[in-house]
Protein backbone atom coordinates (compact mmCIF):
# COMPACT_ATOMS: atom_id res chain seq x y z
CA UNK A 1 0.00 0.00 0.00
CA UNK A 2 1.28 3.46 -0.86
CA UNK A 3 1.44 4.97 2.59
CA UNK A 4 3.43 7.94 1.33
CA UNK A 5 0.21 9.35 -0.08
CA UNK A 6 -1.21 9.94 3.40
CA UNK A 7 0.50 13.34 3.60
CA UNK A 8 -1.55 14.33 0.54
CA UNK A 9 -4.78 13.24 2.21
CA UNK A 10 -4.35 15.74 5.03
CA UNK A 11 -4.66 18.59 2.52
CA UNK A 12 -8.18 17.39 1.73
CA UNK A 13 -9.47 17.79 5.29
CA UNK A 14 -10.72 21.36 5.02
CA UNK A 15 -12.50 20.78 1.71
CA UNK A 16 -14.22 17.60 2.86
CA UNK A 17 -15.56 18.53 6.30
CA UNK A 18 -19.09 19.09 5.04
CA UNK A 19 -21.63 16.41 4.07
CA UNK A 20 -20.29 13.90 1.58
CA UNK A 21 -21.60 11.42 -0.98
CA UNK A 22 -21.91 7.96 0.53
CA UNK A 23 -21.03 4.51 -0.72
CA UNK A 24 -20.52 1.30 1.28
CA UNK A 25 -23.39 0.89 3.68
CA UNK A 26 -24.54 4.35 2.74
CA UNK A 27 -24.33 7.24 5.17
CA UNK A 28 -27.06 5.81 7.39
CA UNK A 29 -25.34 2.46 7.86
CA UNK A 30 -21.94 3.96 8.54
CA UNK A 31 -23.48 6.40 11.02
CA UNK A 32 -25.30 3.60 12.84
CA UNK A 33 -22.11 1.54 13.22
CA UNK A 34 -20.21 4.60 14.45
CA UNK A 35 -22.94 5.41 16.99
CA UNK A 36 -22.83 1.85 18.36
CA UNK A 37 -19.05 1.94 18.62
CA UNK A 38 -19.11 5.30 20.39
CA UNK A 39 -21.47 3.85 23.01
CA UNK A 40 -18.92 1.19 23.94
CA UNK A 41 -15.69 3.16 24.21
CA UNK A 42 -13.85 3.22 27.50
CA UNK A 43 -13.53 6.64 29.15
CA UNK A 44 -9.92 6.86 28.09
CA UNK A 45 -10.68 5.96 24.49
CA UNK A 46 -13.65 8.34 24.47
CA UNK A 47 -11.48 11.26 25.51
CA UNK A 48 -8.82 10.53 22.89
CA UNK A 49 -11.33 9.94 20.10
CA UNK A 50 -13.17 13.18 20.91
CA UNK A 51 -9.90 15.09 20.97
CA UNK A 52 -8.69 13.70 17.65
CA UNK A 53 -12.06 14.27 16.00
CA UNK A 54 -12.07 17.93 17.04
CA UNK A 55 -14.99 17.52 19.43
CA UNK A 56 -17.23 15.67 16.97
CA UNK A 57 -18.53 12.16 17.51
CA UNK A 58 -17.54 9.28 15.26
CA UNK A 59 -20.77 9.35 13.25
CA UNK A 60 -19.90 12.87 12.06
CA UNK A 61 -16.86 11.48 10.24
CA UNK A 62 -18.12 7.99 9.41
CA UNK A 63 -18.65 8.65 5.67
CA UNK A 64 -15.78 11.07 5.20
CA UNK A 65 -13.61 8.50 3.44
CA UNK A 66 -16.22 8.06 0.72
CA UNK A 67 -15.90 11.72 -0.21
CA UNK A 68 -12.29 11.14 -1.18
CA UNK A 69 -13.49 8.88 -3.97
CA UNK A 70 -14.94 11.91 -5.76
CA UNK A 71 -11.49 13.41 -6.28
CA UNK A 72 -9.13 11.63 -8.68
CA UNK A 73 -6.13 12.83 -6.66
CA UNK A 74 -7.08 10.12 -4.18
CA UNK A 75 -7.65 7.26 -6.60
CA UNK A 76 -4.97 5.31 -4.73
CA UNK A 77 -7.42 4.60 -1.89
CA UNK A 78 -10.31 3.61 -4.16
CA UNK A 79 -9.63 -0.10 -3.67
CA UNK A 80 -9.44 0.19 0.12
CA UNK A 81 -13.22 -0.03 0.58
CA UNK A 82 -13.62 -3.68 -0.43
CA UNK A 83 -11.93 -7.07 -0.86
CA UNK A 84 -13.46 -9.24 -3.56
CA UNK A 85 -13.51 -13.03 -3.31
CA UNK A 86 -15.05 -15.20 -6.01
CA UNK A 87 -17.13 -18.28 -5.26
CA UNK A 88 -15.03 -21.09 -3.83
CA UNK A 89 -12.50 -18.65 -2.35
CA UNK A 90 -11.88 -17.23 1.08
CA UNK A 91 -10.20 -13.88 1.55
CA UNK A 92 -6.93 -15.74 2.12
CA UNK A 93 -7.13 -17.66 -1.17
CA UNK A 94 -8.59 -14.87 -3.33
CA UNK A 95 -6.42 -12.76 -5.63
CA UNK A 96 -5.25 -9.62 -3.82
CA UNK A 97 -5.27 -6.13 -5.25
CA UNK A 98 -1.69 -4.77 -5.19
CA UNK A 99 -3.10 -1.33 -4.35
CA UNK A 100 -4.59 -2.68 -1.11
CA UNK A 101 -8.08 -3.61 0.07
CA UNK A 102 -10.38 -3.03 3.04
CA UNK A 103 -8.59 -5.56 5.24
CA UNK A 104 -5.12 -4.15 4.58
CA UNK A 105 -6.53 -0.63 5.04
CA UNK A 106 -7.89 -1.52 8.49
CA UNK A 107 -4.59 -3.11 9.45
CA UNK A 108 -2.66 -0.06 8.27
CA UNK A 109 -4.86 2.36 10.21
CA UNK A 110 -4.52 0.31 13.40
CA UNK A 111 -0.76 0.12 12.94
CA UNK A 112 -0.47 3.88 12.44
CA UNK A 113 -2.68 4.71 15.41
CA UNK A 114 -0.46 2.55 17.61
CA UNK A 115 2.70 4.18 16.31
CA UNK A 116 4.48 6.20 18.97
CA UNK A 117 5.32 9.74 18.03
CA UNK A 118 2.77 9.99 15.23
CA UNK A 119 1.48 13.56 14.83
CA UNK A 120 -2.07 14.37 15.87
CA UNK A 121 -2.95 15.28 12.29
CA UNK A 122 -1.97 11.81 11.09
CA UNK A 123 -3.64 10.14 14.05
CA UNK A 124 -6.83 12.02 13.26
CA UNK A 125 -6.61 11.00 9.61
CA UNK A 126 -6.13 7.33 10.36
CA UNK A 127 -8.90 7.37 12.95
CA UNK A 128 -11.37 8.81 10.44
CA UNK A 129 -10.39 6.21 7.88
CA UNK A 130 -10.58 3.36 10.39
CA UNK A 131 -14.10 4.32 11.43
CA UNK A 132 -15.20 4.04 7.83
CA UNK A 133 -13.24 0.99 6.75
CA UNK A 134 -14.40 -1.16 9.68
CA UNK A 135 -17.94 -0.35 8.52
CA UNK A 136 -17.08 -1.33 4.95
CA UNK A 137 -15.49 -4.56 6.18
CA UNK A 138 -18.89 -5.61 7.58
CA UNK A 139 -20.84 -4.77 4.41
CA UNK A 140 -21.48 -8.11 2.62
CA UNK A 141 -21.09 -6.92 -0.95
CA UNK A 142 -17.76 -5.31 -0.11
CA UNK A 143 -16.58 -8.89 -0.13
CA UNK A 144 -18.53 -9.75 -3.27
CA UNK A 145 -17.29 -11.64 -6.31
CA UNK A 146 -14.49 -10.10 -8.35
CA UNK A 147 -16.11 -11.53 -11.48
CA UNK A 148 -19.11 -9.19 -11.19
CA UNK A 149 -17.33 -6.28 -9.47
CA UNK A 150 -18.70 -6.99 -6.03
CA UNK A 151 -22.26 -7.54 -7.22
CA UNK A 152 -22.37 -4.44 -9.44
CA UNK A 153 -22.82 -6.70 -12.47
CA UNK A 154 -25.35 -8.97 -10.76
CA UNK A 155 -28.84 -7.82 -11.84
CA UNK A 156 -31.82 -8.10 -9.48
CA UNK A 157 -35.29 -6.58 -9.23
CA UNK A 158 -36.21 -5.11 -5.87
CA UNK A 159 -39.67 -3.78 -5.15
CA UNK A 160 -40.43 -3.48 -8.85
CA UNK A 161 -37.22 -1.68 -9.79
CA UNK A 162 -34.11 -2.88 -11.58
CA UNK A 163 -30.94 -2.66 -9.52
CA UNK A 164 -27.90 -4.77 -8.74
CA UNK A 165 -26.85 -6.81 -5.74
CA UNK A 166 -24.18 -4.32 -4.67
CA UNK A 167 -26.47 -1.28 -4.73
CA UNK A 168 -29.21 -3.26 -3.04
CA UNK A 169 -27.01 -4.14 -0.07
CA UNK A 170 -25.23 -0.82 0.16
CA UNK A 171 -28.29 1.22 1.06
CA UNK A 172 -31.61 0.19 -0.51
CA UNK A 173 -32.04 -2.84 1.68
CA UNK A 174 -31.16 -0.92 4.85
CA UNK A 175 -34.02 1.51 4.24
CA UNK A 176 -36.39 -1.32 3.32
CA UNK A 177 -35.57 -3.41 6.38
CA UNK A 178 -36.54 -0.66 8.83
CA UNK A 179 -37.63 2.93 8.24
CA UNK A 180 -35.26 4.16 10.95
CA UNK A 181 -32.80 7.00 11.21
CA UNK A 182 -29.16 6.15 11.94
CA UNK A 183 -29.63 6.83 15.65
CA UNK A 184 -32.78 4.70 15.71
CA UNK A 185 -30.85 1.88 14.06
CA UNK A 186 -28.20 2.15 16.76
CA UNK A 187 -30.77 2.30 19.57
CA UNK A 188 -32.69 -0.72 18.31
CA UNK A 189 -29.72 -2.86 17.32
CA UNK A 190 -27.43 -2.10 20.26
CA UNK A 191 -29.26 -4.23 22.79
CA UNK A 192 -27.75 -5.12 26.13
CA UNK A 193 -25.84 -8.37 25.83
CA UNK A 194 -24.27 -10.56 28.44
CA UNK A 195 -20.51 -10.54 28.77
CA UNK A 196 -20.12 -13.90 27.03
CA UNK A 197 -22.25 -12.83 24.04
CA UNK A 198 -20.32 -9.58 23.73
CA UNK A 199 -16.98 -11.39 23.88
CA UNK A 200 -18.14 -13.81 21.20
CA UNK A 201 -18.88 -10.92 18.83
CA UNK A 202 -15.59 -9.18 19.59
CA UNK A 203 -13.51 -12.35 19.32
CA UNK A 204 -10.92 -12.75 16.64
CA UNK A 205 -8.96 -10.33 14.51
CA UNK A 206 -9.77 -8.11 11.51
CA UNK A 207 -8.67 -11.01 9.31
CA UNK A 208 -11.23 -13.29 10.98
CA UNK A 209 -13.91 -10.62 10.53
CA UNK A 210 -13.00 -10.23 6.86
CA UNK A 211 -13.35 -13.97 6.33
CA UNK A 212 -16.76 -13.91 8.02
CA UNK A 213 -17.97 -11.23 5.63
CA UNK A 214 -16.80 -13.32 2.68
CA UNK A 215 -18.91 -16.24 3.95
CA UNK A 216 -21.94 -13.95 4.34
CA UNK A 217 -21.41 -12.58 0.84
CA UNK A 218 -21.35 -16.08 -0.67
CA UNK A 219 -24.58 -16.92 1.17
CA UNK A 220 -26.30 -13.83 -0.26
CA UNK A 221 -25.39 -14.80 -3.81
CA UNK A 222 -26.88 -18.24 -3.15
CA UNK A 223 -30.04 -16.71 -1.67
CA UNK A 224 -30.54 -14.01 -4.31
CA UNK A 225 -31.21 -15.39 -7.82
CA UNK A 226 -30.45 -13.03 -10.68
CA UNK A 227 -33.35 -11.15 -12.32
CA UNK A 228 -35.88 -12.49 -9.82
CA UNK A 229 -38.27 -10.00 -8.22
CA UNK A 230 -37.47 -9.60 -4.54
CA UNK A 231 -40.01 -8.21 -2.10
CA UNK A 232 -41.29 -8.70 1.43
CA UNK A 233 -40.17 -12.32 1.88
CA UNK A 234 -36.60 -11.32 1.03
CA UNK A 235 -36.70 -8.33 3.38
CA UNK A 236 -38.12 -10.44 6.19
CA UNK A 237 -35.45 -13.10 5.69
CA UNK A 238 -32.42 -10.82 5.64
CA UNK A 239 -33.33 -7.84 7.85
CA UNK A 240 -31.81 -9.61 10.90
CA UNK A 241 -28.54 -9.94 8.96
CA UNK A 242 -28.28 -6.15 8.59
CA UNK A 243 -28.89 -5.75 12.32
CA UNK A 244 -26.22 -8.35 13.05
CA UNK A 245 -23.60 -6.75 10.80
CA UNK A 246 -24.25 -3.28 12.23
CA UNK A 247 -23.85 -4.60 15.77
CA UNK A 248 -20.71 -6.54 14.89
CA UNK A 249 -19.17 -3.57 13.13
CA UNK A 250 -19.90 -1.25 16.05
CA UNK A 251 -18.67 -3.59 18.79
CA UNK A 252 -15.54 -4.53 16.89
CA UNK A 253 -14.66 -0.93 16.06
CA UNK A 254 -15.01 -0.08 19.74
CA UNK A 255 -12.80 -3.03 20.64
CA UNK A 256 -10.03 -1.85 18.33
CA UNK A 257 -10.17 1.72 19.62
CA UNK A 258 -10.27 0.66 23.27
CA UNK A 259 -7.16 -1.43 22.69
CA UNK A 260 -5.37 1.28 20.72
CA UNK A 261 -6.02 3.99 23.31
CA UNK A 262 -5.59 1.82 26.38
CA UNK A 263 -2.20 3.36 27.18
Amino acid sequence: MRTAHFSTLIVAFAALMTSLPAFGWGEKGHNAIAHIAQNHLTRRAQREVTRLLEGHNMAYWSSWADGLREDNRYDFISTWHYANADEGHTYATADKNPEGDVYTAVELCVEKLREKGLSDSLRSLHLKLLIHFVGDMHCPMHAGHASDRGGNGYAVNFRGRKTNLHSLWDSQFVDAAHAWSATEWAENVDVKLGRDARREIEAGTPLDWMEQTVVVSHSLYAGTPQNVSLSWDYINKYAPLVEEKFMEGGYRLAKLLNEIFSR
